[in-house]
């Protein structure tokens, strides 16, 4: 039975990922390329933004490549999180470092 309960919560791992946008980040000497996929392909016209930087606070639409360049100035170096929807109402959010010491 608990091998059972084992795999039925794999299962339900499994879809539940599969269903969510995936968020991708590059960072960059002045900003952070974005890259948004959904169930592995990529999200045209997903709406990305900045989360935790008071100062950003403009949302970016990704192109047919699902990118778009978000740019950044940042006085120190720190945890960015950006949060993304998708088309089809999908969400997902990352944490990424972003360093000033390029």
């Amino acid at each position: 039975m608990s091998s059972l309960k084992v795999i039925t919560a794999t299962a339900v791992i499994l879809m539940s990922s599969s269903a969510l946008a995936d968020i991708r980040v590059a960072d960059t000497h002045n900003g952070a390329w974005i890259t948004v996929t959904e169930n592995g392909q990529p999200a045209a016209n997903a709406s990305v933004s900045v989360a935790n930087v008071p100062q950003q606070k403009q949302s970016y639409k990704t192109d047919e490549k699902g990118r778009v360049f978000i740019p950044l100035t940042l006085e120190n170096s720190r945890s960015i999180k950006y949060k993304a929807k998708t088309e089809s109402g999908r969400e997902s959010s990352r944490f990424a470092f972003h360093s000033t010491n390029k």
